[in-house]
């Protein structure tokens, strides 16, 4: 009987350690933007083989361009390394980064754009 019991603890415990595990939907709550009509812009790098500097400075080039910024609203742009293990979601498994920079745009809802180039912001624009 008393073995019986274990293998019962064993899969309680794994289904609880599943269902608090961190998910994307999680993420993706924590990142959207405050309210309608705007955005939260957040640039992921590998924190090694790329300069985050230069990274910044080409997505502050495309999002400060006039037609950005006449026609989109950015509330926050935020860059995180791809390697910090401080942060609270496992940002690169979850959203499946295999290239730096990783750029992820978000409205009030959810993730509108996902890409590796900041000239795709334009695209937003274009829509």
């Amino acid at each position: 009987m008393r073995y019986a019991v274990f293998p019962f603890i064993s899969i309680c415990i794994a289904v609880m350690l599943t269902a608090c595990s961190p998910t994307k939907e999680d993420a993706i709550q924590e990142m959207v933007a405050p309210e309608p009509d705007t955005y939260n812009i957040y640039l992921f790098w590998d924190g090694e083989h790329s300069d985050l500097h230069d990274q910044i400075y080409e997505l502050l080039e495309v999002i400060n361009s006039e037609i950005i910024l006449k026609s989109l609203k950015i509330n926050n742009m935020t860059s995180i390394s791809m390697r910090d293990e401080n942060q609270k979601y496992d940002y690169k498994k979850l959203f499946n980064m295999e290239k730096s920079p990783h750029i992820i745009v978000l409205d009030h809802e959810g993730v509108v754009l996902e890409t590796n180039d900041p000239e795709d912001i334009y695209t937003l624009v274009e829509d």
